[in-house]
Formats: C-alpha cells, structure tokens, sequence
C-alpha cells in the first residue's frame, strides 16, 4: 500500500507547523532541505527526517554547533550525543530514542465479532494501561484521548485490548495501539487498531503511528495493518539546569 501524495503534502504541511517551518518548507516535490529553527522554553534537541528533508531544532545557544558539524544528517543520536558532550555546551545529554514515524491513508477490512464488546469511555482504556507491563503502558500514553476503543470479551471481565488518537494539530490522529498480554496473538489489537484507524480517517485525520526503535512487537504490528515508514523524530534530552 502506498501512500498518495495529498496525504504525503498533508503530513509535511503538520511537520513544517509543529517544527515552524514555512508551510512548504518540507513538500514531497521540493528538493531537499537542511532547516535548523530555535526552540524556546524547552531543554530538548530533536531531528525530524520526513522524506529526504532534515530539520534540526534546539536551543540558540546549540544551532551554531550543530550548523557547522561535519556531517549534518543526523541519523544516529549517538552521534549528537558525541558532539554535543565533547562541545561541553552540554555535559549531561541523554538520548529519549528514535520514533519511526508512519502513516495510513485506508481503512482495512475486519471481520466484526459476536463475542467482542466495545466500550469508547477512556476509564476503561485506563484499567487496560494499569493490567499492563509498565514499557507497554507508557508507550501508549498519549496528551489525551480525542477518541479511545476498549476491548471486551465475553469470557473476560477485564479489558483485553484497546487503541485510540489524539490530534492536537487537527490533521494528523496518534494513534496507539495495546493488547493484554496474556491475551496477544489473537488479532485483539488488530481489531482495536482498525476501529480507531476508521474513526480517525472518517474525521478526515490522518492516521500517524510513531513506534519507538527497538519495538519490534508494534513495528511488526504497524507494518500488517499497512503503516508506511515515511521518516523519523529523535529527541535529546539536555540537563534540566542548563
């Protein structure tokens, strides 16, 4: 499944407004670009990737350096981890990873169940989050629900799986998805997935998946409901004092 390009402009058009970039800043069909923006208030240093477009944003006090490295694709955060220690601008960095960022433009097909009930109050995604590995839980927590699904069997009383989006830039919808663990492998989160992904294109959003490097359970997730890898989003994260 390949995404169509109004949907590629649509992701680039959210990414140049959520970095403050000009509108066409980061298109598909423009050539590519190099941005370094300034942040403010804030003690983080991010690159965004979104096709073959790189932007760098952190504080004044970092741009320079990070301007005048070397080599300015940053796609190893090792990498700017090594330069900003070795600057001393930043003797205590850590790295908070790698999201893949991908992106569904269809819905997919799902066969509805007898046996499944379907709650959308996000106390019920809550008690799902709290009966999960800590790991799991925090990587679906989002600012807030715009919408949420829970997942009720009929032979479990607790939750058995769940998704749901937040969409604070109104165009593209977070979505997340999170299966009980003892009940995984058995097209649960699939089935929640699909029904937060419909309801979030119904709204015209665009479905956005950002899976954390190393989460090879989502990545595998993401990739069979038909998720495209479109770029990725490292964040650093500078000491809380500088």
């Amino acid at each position: 499944m390949n995404l169509e390009f109004g949907t590629r402009a649509i992701i680039a058009l959210s990414w140049a407004r959520e970095f403050a970039v000009p509108d066409s800043g980061l298109q598909p069909d423009r050539d590519p670009v190099n941005l370094f923006v300034p942040s403010t208030g804030t003690d983080t240093v991010q690159v965004l990737h979104l096709g073959d477009h790189q932007v760098v944003r952190a504080p004044e006090e970092f741009l320079p350096l990070l301007r005048g490295a070397a080599d300015q694709r940053f796609v190893d955060d090792r990498a700017v981890l090594g330069l900003l220690h070795s600057s001393g601008l930043a003797p205590s960095v850590r790295s908070l990873g790698v999201d893949a960022l991908t992106y569904l433009d269809e819905p997919f097909e799902i066969v509805d169940s007898e046996h499944i009930t379907v709650s959308i109050d996000p106390e019920d995604l809550a008690e799902l989050r709290l009966g999960c590995p800590s790991d799991d839980a925090s990587s679906t927590a989002l600012g807030d629900w715009d919408q949420c699904f829970t997942l009720f069997s009929d032979t479990q009383e607790d939750p058995v799986a769940g998704a749901g989006y937040w969409a604070p830039g109104g165009l593209l919808a977070d979505t997340t998805v999170l299966a009980h663990p003892q009940l995984r492998g058995h097209g649960l989160g699939r089935y929640a997935a699909a029904l937060a992904v419909d309801d979030a294109l119904s709204e015209g959003l665009i479905p956005q998946a950002r899976i954390k490097e190393g989460q090879d359970a989502a990545n595998a997730l993401a990739t069979s409901l038909g998720f495209e890898l479109v770029g990725s989003l490292m964040t650093l994260k500078l000491h809380p004092g500088m």
